[in-house]
């Protein structure tokens, strides 16, 4: 009898106010899935496009990567998000801004589309998009500083 009538005050509150209960069971989202999120924002920053997330993210060694981007989920509730982005910036634009807008818009949408928490977002700048170069032989290629990670040597 009481349940009913708790159920009849339910039932003409605002949906909005009404009580819902809770899911029963885990969600996961798929790093790959995180990946491809990430590597839509790094798109959405102008004047950047992702890099090559170099020779141990293409070997699938450690964390999973996709374009441009390697993903790492800790276990929590809710988990817990690094990302790890590798750019090309085209030349004449300000290094750190730009890495600053990679740094938000990764993180907004991992937040945004998931509800995950983003520890950090390390940007890696690979290289400088330089545009065509005069005379090339191939419009399309683009004039790239070498692409090498940072600290090895010829």
């Amino acid at each position: 009898m009481e349940e009913n009538l708790e159920r009849n005050e339910q039932e003409k509150l605002p949906e909005t106010e009404r009580e819902v209960p809770a899911p029963k069971g885990d969600i996961r989202i798929s790093e790959d899935v995180i990946g491809a999120l990430a590597t839509q924002a790094l798109l959405s920053v102008e004047g950047v496009r992702p890099a090559s997330a170099g020779l141990v993210a293409n070997l699938r060694l450690g964390r999973k990567g996709s374009s441009g981007v390697r993903i790492s989920v800790s276990e929590g509730n809710p988990p817990i998000v690094q990302v790890d982005t590798y750019i090309i910036v085209k030349y004449g634009l300000r290094l750190p801004d730009i890495s600053w807008d990679v740094q938000e818009s990764v993180k907004e949408q991992i937040e945004r589309y998931t509800g995950y928490a983003v520890k950090e977002v390390n940007v890696t700048i690979q290289g400088i998009d330089f545009g065509e170069p005069r005379g090339s032989a191939n419009p399309q290629e683009a004039h790239l500083v070498d692409e090498e990670p940072l600290g090895e040597s010829h």
